[in-house]
């Protein structure tokens, strides 16, 4: 089973490192009300409550090099909680060079809502380096396996 446990460090980094660094003030993970009457966790949300986020470590590929549509469509389950919830600012905060530049095209092309926010957070290269090979290995888990 795969081990998720970089990218849980990727994120705890990004929420209490990173978002800090860039926005100044704290975030927290919480469980905010939504429109609808539900509630959603949400990765990051800023001290003064202004701001939400959630942050994804997911590249725009697969390990096979094709576009990852379930990536994709994980970011718009993302998005509709986003706008569903009370707040001034609403992120999607990436990882991933390339999952940035495919949601700043989609976003370009008017297939993202208004109110969505894409930011790329650099995290560093030795929590980067882990994050690649506890990618790889995940990968490696779910690729398909010659007929024995």
């Amino acid at each position: 089973m795969a081990d998720t446990r970089v990218q849980l460090e990727v994120e705890d980094w990004v929420r209490t490192a990173w978002m800090p660094s860039t926005f100044g003030q704290r975030f927290r993970r919480e469980r905010l009300p939504l429109r609808s009457g539900g509630k959603f966790d949400f990765d990051a949300v800023s001290e003064d409550d202004k701001i939400i986020a959630t942050i994804s470590t997911s590249s725009s590929l697969t390990s096979g090099g094709k576009h990852g549509v379930g990536k994709m469509m994980k970011l718009r389950s993302d998005m509709l909680f986003l706008i569903m919830a009370q707040a001034e600012r609403r992120l999607v905060v990436l990882t991933e060079m390339d999952m940035h530049e495919r949601c700043l095209a989609e976003a370009a092309g008017g297939r993202v809502p208004p109110e969505i926010e894409f930011v790329l957070a650099q995290i560093p290269g030795a929590l980067r380096g882990r994050l690649v090979v506890a990618k790889a290995k995940s990968s490696a888990e779910v690729a398909p396996r010659g007929n024995a």
